[in-house]
């Protein structure tokens, strides 16, 4: 694995989690514990798009898909994820 794509992988870690950040202004408690809630129900939702994808394309490129691709082919899924739940979020508590 290239310098370059270890930089791209590591700021795709930092953007998932800066988006999974449940954030409770002055109660840093609340905001570990929603947030490592969060992740908890996030991530099973995540893990089975990517092996359902990684499947797929393992079946049409017909060989392993290295660790570096799957762990991004996660983090792609994991911040769409993301992305909707927070509108969901915050279109709920608006309301």
């Amino acid at each position: 694995m290239k310098t370059r794509e270890k930089i791209i992988l590591a700021v795709l870690c930092a953007i998932y989690l800066l988006v999974s950040l449940r954030y409770f202004p002055g109660r840093p408690v609340d905001t570990i514990i929603e947030t490592l809630r969060h992740l908890l129900s996030s991530i099973p939702i995540a893990i089975g798009m990517t092996i359902i994808s990684v499947s797929v394309l393992q079946k049409i490129v017909g060989e392993k898909l290295p660790y570096d691709r799957i762990a991004r082919i996660y983090l792609t899924f994991g911040l769409i994820a993301e992305f909707f739940y927070a509108l969901y979020d915050y279109t709920s508590r608006a309301v």
